[in-house]
């Protein structure tokens, strides 16, 4: 639901996907897959912490300074250089670039960009596996042995 309101939002506004039907599908997968990763480390986190209000309190931690440290609101080149560094490995950076490369909207790349801007599709799609292989196998495995039948 929130990406079909952010894409009419941005379709309202001037925004428009500029490649073939194919390109167009595969950006929306891909933030698709991203949430996915993202929904399970929810439950991950939940397995670390003790109360509800600490899942959130964590996930805000992790996920808040992500975004801003991320190239989502200021282009690479606009950063420092330490802090280009961080946002150039970012996951949100590299979902963002992959994105708008596959819109067909992609942002101008720095002299000597580092590689997940050269490959943004690969990088956002090893940040998205890397995620769903960390914070998914374990709830996974702490459900089937709470509801196994006893033995």
């Amino acid at each position: 639901l929130a990406l079909a309101v952010m894409t009419l939002s941005g379709l309202l506004v001037g925004w428009r996907i500029h490649t073939d039907p194919l390109h167009a599908v595969a950006p929306f997968a891909l933030l698709l897959l991203f949430a996915t990763g993202l929904l399970w480390l929810g439950p991950f986190v939940g397995l670390l912490v003790r109360s509800a209000d600490a899942v959130t309190g964590v996930i805000f931690m992790v996920i808040f300074p992500t975004t801003f440290l991320s190239s989502a609101f200021v282009p690479l080149g606009g950063l420092p250089a330490g802090l280009r560094t961080v946002a150039a490995w970012n996951p949100i950076s590299a979902i963002i670039a992959a994105v708008r490369t596959l819109f067909g909207n992609p942002t101008a790349l720095p002299s000597s960009p580092p590689l997940p801007r050269q490959h943004p599709v690969l990088a956002a799609l090893i940040w998205c596996i890397a995620l769903l292989a960390l914070c998914a196998p374990i709830p996974l495995s702490r459900r089937n042995r709470a509801t196994a039948p006893p033995q």
